[in-house]
């Protein structure tokens, strides 16, 4: 997180309370900086072939990204109440939560080193997407995820109430229970919804697990990277638990 950006005082009035400021990862930018610019000269002599003339391009080019990343003073990213700022291109993105219409979770494992992805889809089909080259990624995964649950749980319970769907992509909750395809889970077979993770020294995978009543077998083992609004899927079983 970094103090370095004040938005203007309309933003402020828009957005609400400001909850967290994020600049690059700088020691990743760094790191790329060292390898990029170490390719540049074998980059100039391969040159002397066709294939060399893009190969230098790239790598000025990313040698140069990777600098100006690990020398930026301000933040690039700043969290609000009702939204965020993507100040990461030289033409700042501003997004409402009201209008974020799926927000999707991976966690990849590769070499040893596990990484977390977040990508925010718009109403308006606008797609951004945080990775490792953020800084506390996960601490922002987690003010994102909150605050997308604040804005859309209301409108879900409110869906839910009226006998209507609440979309999961392959999976729709309703008042009956949950449907999956032509299958069909009610309410008083559900015997438990959880996240499980699976660890190897390459990959990491992650699954929402539905499990019946009575059955050794889950129901459904969902991906949580193709998975939309997870931790709204919770909070809205957490409300129809209550209510029950």
């Amino acid at each position: 997180m970094n103090d370095s950006v004040t938005p203007s005082t309309q933003l402020t009035s828009q957005l609400g309370c400001l909850l967290g400021e994020f600049n690059w990862h700088k020691p990743k930018a760094k790191r790329l900086l060292v390898i990029w610019s170490l390719m540049v000269f074998p980059s100039l002599i391969s040159c002397l072939f066709l294939v060399g003339i893009p190969a230098t391009f790239f790598s000025i080019y990313f040698a140069h990204r990777s600098w100006q990343r690990w020398r930026s003073p301000k933040s690039v990213l700043l969290l609000y109440q009702h939204g965020f700022v993507d100040q990461r291109k030289s033409q700042p993105v501003t997004v409402s939560y009201a209008d974020i219409q799926t927000l999707l979770i991976a966690v990849i494992r590769l070499a040893g080193t596990t990484s977390h992805i977040y990508t925010v889809q718009t109403k308006d089909n606008r797609k951004i997407q945080f990775d490792e080259h953020l800084a506390q990624i996960k601490d922002l995964g987690h003010i994102l995820q909150e605050q997308v649950v604040r804005h859309q749980l209301p409108e879900a319970i409110a869906t839910y109430s009226q006998g209507l769907p609440v979309s999961f992509n392959h999976l729709t909750v309703t008042s009956d229970g949950i449907i999956m395809g032509k299958r069909h889970l009610a309410w008083q077979e559900l015997d438990s919804a959880t996240v499980i993770q699976t660890r190897t020294r390459k990959y990491v995978h992650i699954f929402i697990e539905i499990r019946q009543k009575d059955q050794q077998k889950p129901w459904a083992l969902l991906d949580q990277r193709t998975f939309p609004n997870m931790p709204l899927f919770f909070a809205l079983l957490d409300h129809i638990y209550a209510t029950k």
